[in-house]
Formats: C-alpha cells, structure tokens, sequence
C-alpha cells in the first residue's frame, strides 16, 4: 500500500492550503502600515488636532466616506463606514488618540496595496476637515 504520510497532497488540500496562506498574510502580516503610511498619518493627525481637541463624533461628521472604496464599489453605504469611523474613534471614550486614529488606518491599510492609492483616499476623506482647520489656524493669526 506505499506510504500514505509522505504522498503529495491532493489538489484540493493543496490549494486550500495556498488560500489560509493568503489569508493569514492579509489579515495578520499585512496588519501594519509601512513608515511612509504611519507618516502620512501622523501627519494628517498633527494638521487636524492634538488629543485635546479632536472629538470623534465632530471628526465623524466631517469625515467624508464617500471616496471609501466599500462604499465606491457598492458594498456598504457611506453612513456604515461613517458609524464604523466613529465607532472605532469613539473607542477611547475621550478626545481621539492619535493611537485609535493610527489604529484605524493600520486596519484600513490592508485593504489598499499601493502607498499611493492609500494617501489618495485618506486625503480625500479628510480634504474639507483639513481646509476647515487651516482656515481657522489663517483667521486666528491674523
């Protein structure tokens, strides 16, 4: 009967194992945003607030989730992503960390394969938060 402990797997067994692998680097070794990532949202951070100031539900409200590629491929509304933003900013019970916030882009990082698309995206959720908070920094130093 040969040794059934050293064949080959079958094909099956094989390609499942081949899928697990793919899932475990998405979901845990892809986990972490690169430093040009990290950068990119300290950054954003530091230009929208400190730990005193930045409120999750305010930064909810402001935050644009229709460029969200869920809610841009029809997947989930702009109102799930929105409640999931404040859900997770909200987490600390306070102002917003810049650890909670840096959490929620590690996690949404996975999903976005290019440095590029990612700051696109991050950029346009928070285009008019940003435009908001210069423009007050502008009126209050003149």
């Amino acid at each position: 009967m040969g040794n059934v402990c050293c064949a080959e797997p079958k094909p099956d067994i094989q390609a499942k194992r081949s899928m697990d692998e793919e899932f475990f680097k998405l979901h845990v070794d892809a986990g972490h945003m690169n430093e040009r990532r990290r950068s990119f949202i300290d950054r954003l951070y530091t230009t929208l607030g400190d730990e005193t100031t930045l409120d999750a539900a305010d930064m909810a409200a402001a935050f644009d989730s229709d460029a969200h590629p869920d809610v841009v491929a029809g997947n989930r509304s702009a109102s799930d992503v929105r409640q999931e933003l404040l859900e997770a900013l909200a987490a600390g019970g306070g102002p917003v960390s810049r650890n909670l916030f840096e959490d929620y882009y590690d996690l949404q990082s996975i999903t976005i394969e290019r440095d590029e698309q990612f700051e696109a995206l991050v950029r346009s959720s928070w285009i008019g938060l940003v435009r908001k908070r210069a423009a007050a920094r502008k009126a209050a130093a003149a």
